[in-house]
């Protein structure tokens, strides 16, 4: 195993000089450049036709999730035990990863209610063994996971000194690392049985940022790479016909208190909506079933409608807020 700390410590290597290129080749190379552009076109406008057709047709029939098992981390509270729950009315089977120990459990009996297996782990998804250790569990007594969703995380404003080194580093843990060691856990067993779903709990704050919660709002933008990132590696590895992705950017839910109550007091937020649980589950499993690589929850709108916001001039961006959201 290579250690980076250690390669850090290593004289740096600087790569060859690059050979000088004859004219001749450049203009090769610009030759090739134009004609794949040519051929790009001409490829373009079929696809145009039928992405514009799929998008016309506004009924598809959602994949079934019947007898599939989905593993929920962060799945005793909040958004990630409604998620469960919409999962279960869908026959799905759920496994519930998280530390609360005791609400998971109350989740898994709420769980069976609705006649599938159901079970929950203890677990700290930001430790890197415990995860390990969790995919064993559960491919022994649950059987193999289908639907991964990365739910797990922490939020801002839950205690007053957030911005201590330990606090911004348990963030990062949880809000990142996790994503990580779970997604290498288990996308290698979805590989050979070719079949899987990954979803990760980003934020809309990752689109909408508005400056109040800038290490949690990284984190959420760091997710969104990620994804994009991971789904682009599936489809290199021959396996986007039976692995998807889906990205979620919830909306301000109503889960912990700490975190709403100090959201209505801040300039902005208070003129949000704030989203009850149990609607942005709906919403979210709604985007699993349809293979949607991006989706807000609740999905009132295409995530395609705020791509622009980041390139968006950040005066125009402040005048909307301060029309729209300010006081």
């Amino acid at each position: 195993m290579g250690s980076l700390e250690e390669f850090q410590k290593l004289p740096y290597n600087p790569a060859a000089p690059l050979p000088a290129r004859p004219p001749l080749v450049a203009v090769v190379q610009v030759v090739k450049i134009a004609y794949n552009v040519v051929i790009f076109l001409g490829k373009l406008i079929p696809l145009l036709v039928y992405l514009l057709l799929r998008k016309l047709t506004v009924w598809r029939k959602p994949k079934d999730i019947k007898g599939w098992l989905a593993l929920v981390t962060g799945g005793a509270n909040g958004l990630g035990r409604a998620i469960a729950i919409e999962l279960a009315k869908q026959g799905c089977n759920v496994a519930v990863a998280d530390l609360d120990e005791y609400n998971a459990l109350r989740t898994v009996l709420e769980l069976r209610y609705y006649g599938v297996k159901a079970a929950s782990y203890k677990v700290d998804v930001a430790c890197h063994d415990e995860v390990q250790n969790l995919q064993q569990t559960i491919e022994a007594e649950l059987g193999p996971v289908d639907i991964l969703i990365n739910n797990a995380g922490l939020v801002p404003f839950l205690v007053s000194d957030e911005y201590v080194p330990e606090n911004l580093q348990r963030m990062v843990n949880v809000n990142i690392l996790a994503n990580f060691y779970t997604v290498n856990s288990f996308l290698p067993g979805m590989y050979v049985r070719q079949k899987g779903h990954i979803v990760t709990i980003a934020s809309a704050a990752a689109y909408l940022p508005v400056g109040l919660m800038r290490h949690y709002s990284t984190t959420k933008y760091a997710m969104k790479g990620f994804m994009e990132e991971l789904r682009d590696e599936i489809k290199l590895a021959g396996h986007t016909k039976y692995i998807k992705t889906t990205t979620i950017f919830p909306f301000q839910l109503n889960t912990r208190r700490e975190l709403v109550d100090a959201v209505l007091k801040m300039p902005f937020f208070s003129r949000l909506p704030v989203i009850d649980p149990d609607q942005a589950a709906r919403s979210i499993v709604r985007s699993i079933r349809c293979n949607r690589r991006k989706a807000f929850a609740p999905d009132w709108f295409g995530v395609g409608l705020l791509t622009f916001i980041d390139d968006m001039p950040r005066k125009i961006k402040y005048l909307f807020q301060d029309q729209f959201l300010g006081n």
